[in-house]
Order: structure tokens, then sequence, then C-alpha cells
């Protein structure tokens, strides 16, 4: 799996993708085989971790720019997006990973991925499109 440092990276906001959280290295090698086996290669997948997992993830959005900040301002009012950054925060400060797979608006990949997710042990699963954030956590 790749990590992109990419500024234009699709943090903070990560549209098209299932994102999860896992809690150590086995799990996301796991995660890995997994999502290898269901056809997602390394460059649909980010793993975030440690100080530049969370310089990726920018809870203030200083680091993506005017619109980064924007976007995360606009989260805080406007949506739930705010609490799971944060809850993304906390686990990559505890040395957890967050896994994010890109799918687009393929349901069949969406679901592909999560399940992939969920069979390595993932938590707090959902789904990014751009207007909406499902879980899928079931």
């Amino acid at each position: 799996m790749a990590s992109n440092s990419n500024p234009s990276d699709s943090f903070p906001y990560p549209r098209g993708s299932v994102v999860a959280i896992l809690t150590d290295e086995v799990t996301v090698e796991d995660a890995r085989q997994r999502l290898e086996q269901a056809g997602f290669g390394a460059d649909r997948c980010d793993v975030l971790h440690g100080e530049a997992g969370l310089a990726r993830i920018d809870v203030a959005g200083e680091a993506h720019g005017k619109g980064g900040s924007i976007m995360r301002r606009l989260q805080s009012v406007l949506s739930d997006d705010a609490d799971h950054v944060r809850r993304y925060e906390e686990h990559l400060r505890a040395g957890h990973y967050v896994v994010g797979v890109t799918v687009g608006d393929d349901e069949a990949a969406k679901q592909q991925a999560a399940d992939a997710l969920r069979a390595a042990h993932g938590e707090f699963v959902h789904y990014y499109a751009d207007n909406y954030v499902e879980d899928l956590g079931a």
C-alpha cells in the first residue's frame, strides 16, 4: 500500500474512498493481502500512520491551503465529518493506521473494499461520497 505525500491528495476529504482504522502492522498486512485478493492494487490504497499520517489528515486544513481550511470549517458546522477527522487523528496519535481504498462510485468495489477491511478487523469503516458519508461497519 502506498503513502502519498502529495498535497493535492485525497485528504482532507477522501472522496470516493472506503476508509477504516487498523490497530497494528499485523492487521494492516492482513488488509493489504485481502485487498490485493479482491483486486485492489497498491495504487488504489493509502496508509496513513504517525506524524506523516497526521500531516495528511490535516485537522485544521492549513496544509491543504485555503480550500482545505474552508472545507474543515464547513465540516465542523454542517456535518459529522469533523468528528471523523478528530477520531482519525486520535487513532493516528495512538500509533494506529488509517487505510483508504479508492473505489470511486463503483458499488461493488465499495462493498469488496469494506468486506476486506472488516475481515482484517478494520474499525470505523466508512465510504466518503461527494455529498454523503456511509457507515459500512456492519
